[in-house]
């Protein structure tokens, strides 16, 4: 009964954080792509991308309703130029993950992604976003994860980000070798419990200079 009503008062908190934010006009690329990109959608993973994105956004957000079933996570983030040194604000940033049971769409469908949301960074770079622990694909040895894609503030249109953690299973000694060499912009990140009881995970991204969509 008490972990209930905490974890109410903690989706209560949220909502109301979530409405004081910041927002800011959001910007929208993907019209200008070429029409072959988009012809190889389910591909390249422009058919996990819902648009238009809202035209307020806020540096955080819900990608999950209170019922939701899972364990919650809170995703910090930090988005950089591909200097890998300036922060990056007023990306547009998009993230979307599995449900529990490590299916993207309704009824256990493929896409569209159900479980999704925008948000746009603020003057650190930062964005923040509440979800749950992704399930992992059924059937496959593919380790649970979140996909992310950025725009806007500058930058070109880009996916290909993948927030994995650390102590899943899948995780094969060569991903965690290449996952290395990414130095402070590791994609394969620890979740601790916070101070209120809610997982956590951190991740820094170093955005890149071209559009990856081909």
């Amino acid at each position: 009964m008490q972990h209930g009503s905490s974890r109410r008062q903690f989706v209560l908190a949220w909502g109301a954080a979530c409405l004081a934010g910041r927002h800011a006009r959001a910007e929208a690329p993907f019209d200008s792509l070429p029409a072959g990109v988009w012809q190889r959608a389910r591909n390249n993973g422009l058919i996990m991308v819902h648009r238009p994105a809202p035209a307020h956004l806020s540096w955080r957000t819900e990608l999950v309703g209170e019922r939701e079933p899972g364990e919650p996570l809170i995703v910090a983030g930090q988005v950089f130029a591909p200097d890998g040194r300036t922060p990056a604000p007023g990306v547009t940033v998009y993230a979307y993950n599995t449900g529990a049971e490590g299916y993207y769409g309704e009824n256990r469908t493929e896409y569209p992604p159900r479980l999704y949301g925008w948000m746009q960074t603020g003057s650190g770079g930062n964005f923040e976003f509440r979800t749950i622990r992704p399930g992992r694909y059924p059937g496959m040895h593919v380790p649970a994860h979140v996909h992310f894609v950025f725009w806007g503030g500058g930058y070109p249109l880009q996916g290909g980000a993948e927030l994995r953690f650390a102590g899943d299973s899948y995780l094969s000694a060569d991903d965690m070798a290449e996952d290395l060499r990414r130095g402070e912009f590791r994609e394969i990140q620890p979740v601790a419990r916070r101070g209120d009881g809610v997982l956590g995970c951190r991740i820094k991204i170093k955005l890149g200079r071209e559009i990856t969509f081909r």
